[in-house]
């Protein structure tokens, strides 16, 4: 778990361009999101199970505050989260990707 956590970590070096200003230069991660349960609140991003928080932040290219019953299936993100401990992460912040974002190779983790 530590090396797997720890790879994440170095997968800051994804890129932001051309998003709009309120979007950071890096993510933490990036991939498109597989599967949402708001009901338990699980988010699927790659292969990567995490926890969302009850206080989590949605920013979609056209607002700065938004909300996650805006997310989807099949759509690209970027995500911030904290350790949780025990197994899984927790997603802090998400924001939308263009669907013609191109995902930095080491934003998912096999």
């Amino acid at each position: 778990m530590s090396l797997l956590f720890g790879c994440i970590l170095c997968s800051t070096v994804i890129r932001a361009d051309d998003l709009p200003s309120y979007y950071p230069p890096a993510f933490r991660m990036s991939g498109t999101l597989e599967r949402l349960d708001l009901q338990s609140g699980v988010a699927v991003i790659g292969d990567m199970n995490m926890t969302l928080s009850d206080n989590v932040h949605v920013y979609t290219l056209s607002s700065r505050f938004s909300s996650v019953h805006t997310l989807h299936p099949g759509i690209k993100v970027g995500v911030s989260f904290s350790p949780r401990g025990g197994e899984k992460l927790l997603i802090t912040d998400i924001w939308v990707l263009p669907d013609d974002y191109r995902l930095h190779p080491t934003s998912r983790h096999n």
